[in-house]
């Protein structure tokens, strides 16, 4: 997953109930990032609709979002 990308969480994140974003809320990936010196999971800033930035989520708890193509 790269800056750019749309991406949604995980069907039963807990982090996404802590959040307070929906089930189906797709959002960009404004940064993704590893906190210096200190050993852990990539990070994730994630901008979603209706004003929700997710600041320095695990990357792990996020999946491609995909979107059905307009014929």
């Amino acid at each position: 997953m790269d800056r750019g990308d749309r991406v949604k969480f995980k069907s039963g994140s807990k982090a996404r109930h802590n959040w307070l974003v929906g089930d189906e809320m797709a959002g960009t990936i404004i940064a993704r990032y590893r906190i210096p010196r200190r050993p852990g999971p990539e990070r994730l800033d994630v901008r979603f609709g209706g004003g929700i930035v997710v600041w320095g989520e695990r990357a792990s708890e996020f999946e491609q979002a995909k979107f059905d193509t307009l014929q």
